[in-house]
């Protein structure tokens, strides 16, 4: 079998496409435990810029090592100073960005709104790790968040209708915490409101559909692996990354399923 000039080029696409991916993935990653590092706390710069090392031995990770799923490979998943094992978190977190960025270029294209998008994907994946770890939702991501929607907005999107959608997520969090008192953090609240400016009403819709879904089965879960009771906390920005995730890449696919449901 043989390839041509344009299947040649294609397959070169795609895989610079996964490759740049991956590298995005990794710094999301590393972003997230950075801002779970109490070395990293208050030194919001220094988590951008920080060069990568062992969270061991701060040994400072090589060139090679720094390689997207190859370094993981080539070093069999351990730091070459200390020996200490690297989550396999890293090359699953690479691969899964890798992937979405084809997913992404496949569906939108390689244009600045599907760029914006993916960054602001990549965030909510670290907001979600940041807040299982911590229980908290930085604010210095939440801005980063909130510049990202407004650029979208600017690019030609509807301001009422983005208006609409942070108001319906603010008010929606609002009544269930008049109702029940402590049901959600205030970084839900918040972050639930950036979401819903950034995408609008109705893809805020399958945001708060997918995450309360889905927060629902794991709370269920959570209650009968661990015969705890339904007052325990569980951090709730993870489902709303997940209703983020899914309004993004099927949000046009699920309304037009609703729709066809109800009417």
């Amino acid at each position: 079998m043989t390839m041509n000039g344009n299947d040649l080029s294609t397959a070169l696409y795609w895989a610079l496409v996964f490759f740049f991916g991956t590298l995005w993935g990794s710094f999301f990653y590393t972003l997230a435990l950075r801002f779970t590092s109490p070395s990293f706390q208050g030194r919001f710069f220094m988590t951008l810029i920080y060069p990568s090392s062992c969270p061991r031995c701060g040994e400072k990770i090589s060139f090679m090592g720094l390689v997207p799923l190859l370094g993981y490979l080539f070093y069999r998943g351990k730091c070459r100073q200390c020996g200490g094992k690297i989550s396999l978190l890293y090359p699953f977190t690479e691969f899964f960005f890798g992937a979405l960025g084809c997913v992404m270029a496949g569906s939108r294209g390689i244009t600045i709104e599907s760029l914006l998008l993916f960054v602001v994907l990549g965030l909510a994946f670290a907001v979600s790790i940041i807040d299982i770890k911590t229980m908290l939702i930085p604010n210095s991501i939440m801005l980063a968040l909130l510049a990202l929607s407004i650029t979208r907005v600017a690019m030609g999107g509807s301001v009422r209708d983005h208006l609409t959608g942070a108001l319906g997520m603010f008010a929606f969090f609002l009544i269930i915490l008049l109702l029940f008192p402590g049901s959600f953090g205030g970084g839900d609240v918040k972050y639930a409101t950036v979401i819903g400016f950034l995408m609008g009403p109705w893809h805020s819709i399958v945001v708060m559909e997918v995450a309360l879904i889905t927060g629902s089965l794991t709370g269920v879960a959570y209650v009968l692996l661990t015969r705890g009771t339904f007052r325990a906390k569980i951090p709730f920005a993870p489902f709303l990354s997940a209703g983020l995730f899914s309004a993004v890449l099927y949000g046009r696919e699920l309304i037009l399923f609703y729709n066809s449901v109800v009417y």
